[in-house]
């Protein structure tokens, strides 16, 4: 039988595939300019903002808020003049815009926005870059389809969801490192 298929082969015939092959996953995240650039910010920002060493871990909840403080402070003091955009530049605003509004317009545009959990409003509450994330507000969740077509963060980073808006978050001193306002249809 193995001579019979090396013959079919060899004189041109065409073969017929014995097992389906698996379908290609698309890529989800665009190889753009603007996502490596916003890769690359990031990766500043977690170089700069992170100690060489690492401290011990602990449970008690007086001193992981001193930590928090003291990282949030540090964070504070390096980018005294953070302002919004520094991160979401004008072209990578663009490109998680588009790629929001497609996920949040697709046919799983339902599921999308039920699995957004949202807390309360604040209305008294303005976002702020260098701002805290409000102590009260749940981590918002980003629906993983959206977050399949992201860039992948590291652990120190994290995409939230503030109303209408779009934030990057440090995730261990809780402040808002950047946001896109009214990304959200």
């Amino acid at each position: 039988m193995r001579a019979l298929v090396f013959l079919l082969v060899l004189a041109g015939v065409p073969r017929l595939p014995l097992a389906a092959a698996p379908p290609q996953a698309a890529k989800l995240v665009p190889d753009s300019p603007a996502y490596q650039e916003f890769k690359r910010l990031v990766q500043e920002y977690v170089k700069q903002q992170r100690p060489a060493t690492h401290l011990r871990s602990t449970k008690n909840r007086k001193e992981i808020q001193e930590r928090q403080r003291a990282l949030a402070q540090k964070i504070r003091e390096t980018r005294p003049n953070a302002k919004q955009g520094d991160f979401f530049t004008p072209e990578i605003t663009e490109e998680f815009r588009r790629v929001i509004r497609e996920t949040m317009r697709g046919k799983n545009a339902p599921n999308v926005k039920k699995t957004i959990k949202q807390g309360e409003p604040l209305p008294s509450w303005k976002l702020e870059v260098n701002g805290d994330y409000p102590e009260h507000l749940p981590l918002t969740t980003v629906p993983p389809t959206l977050l399949l077509r992201l860039p992948q963060l590291p652990p120190q980073v994290a995409y939230r969801i503030i109303g209408r808006a779009f934030v990057l978050q440090d995730t261990e001193a809780r402040v808002i490192i950047d946001f896109i306002p009214d990304a959200l249809p």
